[in-house]
C-alpha cells in the first residue's frame, strides 16, 4: 500500500452526528454509563494487597512513603472518610478519575484531530484491559495517568498559545502527578523533546515560560523531596531496586521477552502492535506537524526508558500506563486513515478492538467464575474475607497483644479486613525496607502475647525465636474464594511467660 497517498485531516473536525448525537454527547453518556457501572462493581473484588498497603498509609498522613508518593494516601483518606473503611471507600476516587481521564482523552483528541476521533479514543480507552482493571484499583495508575493526560492538554495549550498561565499551569498536574507515580516527571521531558523539535516552538526551550513551568512544578512535588531529605533519600534506594539494576546493567533476552509478553498481555496484542505502527506511520508520513511531534514526544519518552530497562530485568507492564494516552490517540488517527483510504481495513480494525473488548469483558467476569488457580489473573484479589475470618478466629482463641506479619501483605490485610481494623506490624527488618519500618514498632516484654501470620511457608524466622520463648502453630489454611482455595497461611501464637 502507497501510505504517500494517505489522506490527512489538516483541521479537526467538529458537530458531526453519529447515530443521531453528537460524539461529545455520546461520548459524555458512554463514560457516564461505565462510571456508574464501575461504581456497582467495585463492592464485589477483594482489595489487593497494594490498595491495603496504602490503606495504611492512609491512617498515617506524611508528605510522603517510603514505597510511593503521598498521592494515593492521600486521596484514599478522602474515600474513606466520605465511605467509611470500605473497598468502596478505598476505590471510589479510582472510578472518578478514570472518568476524569476519558474526558482529558477526549478532549485532546478533540483539539488535535476532531470529534468523531475523540469518540473513537474514548472508545479504544474503555476496552484496553489494563485500563479496565486499572479504573477500579485504588493504585497510583489512575492519579498517575490522569494527571499525564491532563499535563497532554495543558503543554498543547502553552504550545498553540504561549501564554504564561497555561505554562505555569502545565507544571502543576505534572508536578501533582509526580507525588502519585515518579515516572510523571518524565512528561517534563517530553515537553522539552516537542520544543526541540518542533522549530516554531523552539523559542520556548530556554525562556521565562520553561522556568514557571519548572518552577510550577517544583513547588507541586515539594512534599516528596523535602520527605527525602528528612528520611536520607529512601526513595533514591526504592527507585533503584525497582529498576532492577543492583549491580551492574546487562542485557537478559528472556526478562525482556517476558516484559514485552505482559505488555502484550494487559493491553491487547492488536492494540500495542497498531500504536507501534500508528507510531511509525504518524512519523514518516506526518512528522512535519506540530500535533504529531506533540503526540510522540508524549509517547516515546516513557517507552523507550522501559524498553531499555527491560533489557535488563523484566519490568511491570503497567509502568507504560500513562504513555498510552497519546498512543491511544495515534492509533486512532492512523486506523481512520487506513479506513478512509481502503474500506476492507474496518474489518481489521472491528477485529482488533472486538478482541480487546472480549478481554476486558471476561476480566470483569472472572469474579463470577471458579477458574484454576494458575489461571486467575485476579487472585491476588481473592480469599482476603476467609482470611480474615481464620486471623479473628485464632485472636479470639489466645487474646493476643500484638498481631505480627510476615511481611507487608498479610499485615496490611489484617488492619483492613479485622473488624475492628487493629494495628499489625510486619518482623524484624532493616529501616527502609517497607514503610512499616518507618513507624514505631513493638515492644515484647514478659507476658507478651502476639499471633504471627505466615504467607505460605510455615518457618518461625530466628528473629521472633528469640523475641518469644513459646511458640505454637495455630492454624494452617488456604483462603478460600467461593470453595476455591487461593493462597496458603500458617498463623502462629507466640508467647512470653
Amino acid at each position: 500500500m502507497n501510505f504517500a497517498t494517505v489522506p490527512t485531516t489538516a483541521t479537526p473536525t467538529k458537530n458531526t452526528l453519529v447515530w443521531g448525537m453528537r460524539p461529545a454527547h455520546l461520548a459524555l453518556l458512554a463514560v457516564v454509563l461505565v462510571t456508574f457501572f464501575r461504581l456497582w462493581y467495585v463492592r464485589y473484588v477483594d482489595l489487593v494487597p497494594d490498595e491495603a498497603y496504602f490503606w495504611v498509609w492512609s491512617k498515617h498522613f506524611a508528605l510522603s512513603y517510603r514505597d510511593k508518593g503521598p498521592l494515593v494516601a492521600w486521596t484514599i483518606a478522602v474515600g474513606t472518610h466520605l465511605f467509611g473503611d470500605t473497598v468502596f471507600g478505598v476505590r471510589f476516587f479510582a472510578v472518578l478519575l478514570s472518568a476524569g481521564t476519558a474526558f482529558q482523552l477526549f478532549r485532546l483528541a478533540e483539539r488535535l484531530y476532531g470529534d468523531r476521533t475523540a469518540l473513537w479514543c474514548v472508545g479504544v480507552a474503555g476496552i484496553i484491559p489494563m485500563f479496565g482493571v486499572g479504573s477500579i484499583l485504588m493504585t497510583i495508575d489512575p492519579l498517575s495517568v490522569f494527571f499525564w493526560a491532563w499535563g497532554a492538554n495543558l503543554s498543547w495549550s502553552a504550545f498553540e498559545t504561549g501564554k504564561m498561565r497555561y505554562w505555569v499551569l502545565l507544571g502543576l498536574p505534572i508536578g501533582v502527578g509526580f507525588l502519585a507515580k515518579f515516572i510523571n516527571a518524565v512528561q517534563l521531558v517530553g515537553v522539552a523533546l516537542f520544543l526541540c523539535w518542533s522549530k516554531p516552538h523552539r523559542h520556548f526551550l530556554f525562556s521565562r515560560q520553561s522556568l514557571a513551568t519548572l518552577c510550577a512544578f517544583g513547588v507541586s512535588s515539594f512534599p516528596v523531596f523535602w520527605w527525602n531529605v528528612e528520611t536520607g533519600w529512601l526513595h533514591v534506594e526504592a527507585l533503584h531496586e525497582r529498576s532492577g539494576i543492583q549491580h551492574s546493567f546487562g542485557i537478559h533476552p528472556w526478562q525482556f521477552l517476558q516484559y514485552l509478553g505482559g505488555i502484550f498481555a494487559v493491553v491487547s496484542p492488536p492494540i500495542v502492535a497498531g500504536m507501534l505502527v500508528a507510531a511509525i506511520g504518524l512519523w514518516r508520513l506526518e512528522g512535519d506537524q506540530a500535533r504529531v511531534k506533540h503526540l510522540l514526544s508524549q509517547f516515546l519518552p516513557v517507552q523507550v526508558m522501559y524498553l531499555i530497562l527491560g533489557l535488563n530485568s523484566k519490568g511491570e507492564p503497567n509502568w507504560i500506563a500513562p504513555s498510552l494516552i497519546t498512543g491511544i490517540v495515534m492509533l486512532v488517527v492512523f486506523w481512520r486513515q487506513l479506513m478512509a483510504r481502503n474500506p476492507t481495513w474496518r474489518w481489521v480494525v472491528w477485529s482488533a478492538m472486538g478482541l480487546s473488548l472480549v478481554g476486558t469483558v471476561a476480566l470483569h467476569a472472572i469474579i463470577f467464575l471458579r477458574l484454576p488457580l494458575k489461571y486467575d489473573p485476579l487472585r491476588r484479589a481473592e480469599g482476603w474475607v476467609d482470611f480474615a475470618q481464620h486471623v479473628q478466629k485464632a485472636r479470639q482463641q489466645t487474646n493476643p497483644d500484638l498481631l505480627i506479619g510476615n511481611d507487608r501483605v498479610p499485615a496490611s490485610m489484617m488492619q483492613f479486613y479485622l473488624p475492628d481494623h487493629p494495628f499489625a506490624f510486619v518482623q524484624p527488618e532493616p529501616y527502609g525496607a517497607s514503610q512499616f519500618t518507618l513507624w514505631p514498632g513493638y515492644t515484647v516484654g514478659h507476658g507478651t502475647r502476639a499471633l504471627f501470620v505466615i504467607v505460605g511457608k510455615a518457618q518461625l524466622p530466628q528473629e521472633l525465636k528469640n523475641e518469644f520463648k513459646h511458640s505454637q502453630l495455630v492454624d494452617d489454611f488456604w483462603s478460600e474464594q467461593n470453595g476455591r482455595p487461593t493462597t496458603h497461611f500458617h498463623i502462629y501464637f507466640l508467647w512470653n511467660s
